[in-house]
């Protein structure tokens, strides 16, 4: 099962360059183990699809904004592409949770493992709706034109690489081989979205780092 993982990891490295090969992945604190019979989903699993789902709901909220108060067509444009995205992977995760058991809802309190670690990556506070895409909404909402334009690409830009981090270190540590495959097809959409993102910076001014950068956690709404 790893060597199909991190097979299918190399592959995407030649698909997505630099970015990728400075992933931020780190061990899980404890290693997942695939459920026995009757038992429920690894937290961690269940963690990752509660906090993509969150994160894609609050993409599609993004995208709805965007499309009111983005300055022209060329970003609005890209926000419906993201929107999207994550209109279809809120799907994907609506079914991937739907036939899976999942822990108490007690026992999946999101914990911040490692300050700047991928291993709080799933498990990271910050990483719910709340911490994450709807700060942004909350920020931008009252922000018209070309400030609200170089706002959302600077959220943007900060978001797609919590949900790069997100979903390589799901990728690369869940025993559930389903989960694991969503986790890696999905980043491809993402990373693209990532990089269209980094173009349209240049047009606002925003400094990027083509080669990804330590995760960052703090205000949504500044690029890191």
């Amino acid at each position: 099962m790893r060597k199909i993982i991190t097979l299918a990891l190399l592959g995407l490295t030649a698909l997505s360059g630099p970015a990728w090969s400075q992933a931020n992945i780190k061990p899980d604190p404890d290693p997942r183990v695939p459920p026995q019979q009757g038992q429920s989903l690894p937290r961690e699993d269940a963690l990752f699809l509660r906090q993509a789902t969150a994160a894609s709901q609050g993409q599609v909220e993004l995208g709805r904004l965007a499309a009111e108060k983005a300055p022209d067509g060329e970003l609005r444009s890209l926000a419906q592409r993201i929107a999207e995205t994550h209109v279809k992977l809120t799907g994907d995760l609506t079914r991937l949770t739907d036939t899976r058991t999942l822990p108490p809802a007690d026992q999946l309190q999101p914990e911040r493992t490692d300050a700047f670690g991928a291993a709080g990556a799933v498990s990271n506070p910050e990483n719910a709706r709340e911490g994450m895409a709807q700060q942004a909404v909350q920020a931008l909402s009252s922000k018209s034109g070309e400030e609200f334009g170089k706002g959302y690409v600077e959220a943007q830009l900060r978001l797609h690489d919590r949900l790069v981090d997100l979903y390589q270190t799901q990728a690369s540590h869940t025993p559930d081989r389903e989960l694991a495959t969503f986790a890696i097809t999905s980043l491809v959409g993402i990373q693209k979205d990532r990089d269209a993102l980094r173009q349209a910076a240049d047009r606002f001014g925003i400094e990027t780092s083509p080669g990804g950068q330590a995760i960052q956690y703090g205000d949504p709404t500044k690029a890191r």
